[in-house]
């Protein structure tokens, strides 16, 4: 229930017209059927092509069906810079883009990450957005197995240690 409410509190976040707060959205979750972990990111697609923009000097057009055909580098890059997730202290896992999705405002990124064996604990690394904004709130909702939690992180405070 806590994951529902904390659900829609996110979406309202994400409604349009306007953003006037600074709010990004990852998923972690384990997919034993498929032995990987599934990680999706929620970003106003706005911003993510101003950071991106600004950073590498690209302007990708991500609500437009003529994308850049070099997105998916891009994409790959300011994630991979950003974000980092490691397994019981030793195993960095190391998404693969999948794909994405649009909505009126915000843009959805799904990545993929190979992963065989159980998880004691992990270490999150987040500063997606952060770079572009000042006050830049990253929620983070992991799941593995029956464990699930959610956290917030902001730029004095973007990494997590959890035991499981």
């Amino acid at each position: 229930m806590l994951t529902v409410n904390f659900l829609l509190f996110v979406s309202l976040l994400f409604a349009p017209p306007a953003h006037p707060v600074h709010v990004a959205l990852t998923s972690i979750e384990y997919r034993k059927e498929n032995r990987e972990f599934n990680v999706a990111f929620k970003i106003f697609w706005d911003d993510l092509e101003k950071v991106i923009a600004e950073k590498y000097n690209v302007g990708l057009k991500l609500e437009k069906p003529d994308e850049n055909p070099e997105e998916k580098k891009f994409l790959d890059k300011y994630i991979g810079e950003n974000f980092r997730f490691v397994v019981n202290g030793d195993r960095e896992i190391r998404l693969v883009y999948d794909h994405k999705k649009l909505s009126e405002t915000a843009i959805w990124l799904y990545f993929k990450g190979p992963w065989e064996g159980p998880v004691q604990k992990v270490y999150i690394y987040n500063t997606v957005m952060m770079d572009m904004y000042g006050d830049q709130t990253d929620l983070v909702i992991f799941k593995y197995g029956t464990f699930e939690k959610g956290m917030s992180l902001n730029t004095k405070h973007y990494e997590i240690n959890l035991k499981l």
